[in-house]
């Protein structure tokens, strides 16, 4: 997904979901000169891992972090509606009630829809991003339509998919996709990545 990201010089971004930092740090790695960050997480435990991978790194002066519900965020930070370039995550790729339930918690809120959804998604990232900003997200391949269709309710318009496969001769399990704010209908469809 780091590859897959596209962030310009000065540009800010807000990653959902950051865990304990991994892509965040990939992208501050690939591009080292951008102006501001926002990274959300939920889960107190990560969160303080995260806390201190920031101030080791002497990021903090130009990263924002949030313990908190991403569904909060509007409401929490009215005044920087439209006001980043790029919006990332990572996010729960079950739907609730589906598949196998992990006896841990951790595990559920970070595989299950259970605090964050594609609506979700939708909605903070639009809130947040300029005209043109840019949403970069990873999920099943099995839920494209259900993806697609939400993300063009809040006003985000697919414009670049990349579709993950295990083997050559097995479906895709997860896509790549990014979607532009205000953009214009029509998508690229790039070359499938094998892992």
């Amino acid at each position: 997904m780091a590859e897959f990201i596209k962030l310009r010089e000065k540009e800010s971004f807000i990653e959902i979901g950051s865990g304990v930092g991994c892509l965040s740090f990939m992208i501050f790695d690939r591009y080292p000169y951008f102006k501001k960050a926002m990274l959300v997480e939920i889960q107190r435990e990560i969160f303080n891992v995260l806390k201190e991978n920031i101030e080791r790194n002497n990021l903090q002066d130009r990263v924002i972090l949030i313990n908190s519900d991403a569904r909060e965020l509007p409401s929490l930070f009215p005044n920087l509606a439209n006001s980043f370039e790029v919006v990332f995550t990572n996010p729960p790729h079950l739907k609730r009630g589906a598949g196998r339930i992990s006896p841990y918690e951790s595990k559920i809120i970070s595989t299950m829809e259970m605090f964050l959804t594609l609506d979700d998604i939708g909605k903070i990232s639009s809130h947040f991003l300029k005209i043109k900003g840019r949403l970069y997200i990873i999920h099943r391949s099995e839920r494209l339509k259900e993806i697609i269709s939400s993300l063009d309710n809040f006003g985000l318009e697919v414009k670049r998919m990349s579709f993950i496969y295990t083997s050559q001769t097995k479906p895709s399990k997860r896509v790549l996709i990014e979607a532009r704010k205000g953009g214009r209908p029509g998508v690229i469809i790039e070359p499938p990545i094998f892992l």
